[in-house]
């Protein structure tokens, strides 16, 4: 069964989109707050590597495409084949470090995490999951003077 959670800013009186939004597909429908932390932010680095890649690969296609000079280009034809430059890969994230660092952050309540709009209180406490369950991750951003 899939599950999406949706990651929001709270600024004053707006939510603005935080993260793209995941899905997951727990192996059990029971939970606890640190479990679902944990596939959350799992999702979350493997959804944005994936764009941002996509992204890193696209302009360097653009820009190889645009910037490849006629003395690379004949070299590589005396070689047997003009080819792009691949993309150089980009630094992987640990998703260790990272999920530690979420659960962190919910112990020190720099975020929220709210099942069928009740606010969880502890990493240890458990959730049942069924459709249509309603997961979001709120960042908290505290206002100017306080």
């Amino acid at each position: 069964m899939e599950f999406v959670v949706h990651s929001y800013c709270l600024k004053g009186a707006r939510q603005e989109p935080l993260l793209p939004p995941v899905t997951l597909t727990p192996t059990s429908l029971t939970l606890t707050v640190a479990e679902l932390i944990r596939l959350t932010v799992a999702e979350q680095i493997a959804a944005l590597s994936v764009q941002h890649w996509l992204a890193h690969v696209s302009v360097r296609e653009v820009l190889d495409r645009q910037y490849l000079s006629e003395r690379d280009i004949l070299q590589q034809a005396s070689e047997g084949a003009v080819v792009m430059p691949q993309p150089s890969a980009s630094p992987d994230l640990d998703v260790g470090v990272e999920v530690e660092r979420a659960l962190k952050g919910f112990e020190t309540r720099a975020f929220r995490v709210l099942h069928n709009g009740v606010m969880l209180q502890r990493l240890d406490e458990s959730i049942e999951l069924s459709p249509p369950s309603s997961l979001a991750f709120i960042r908290l951003v505290p206002l100017i003077g306080g």
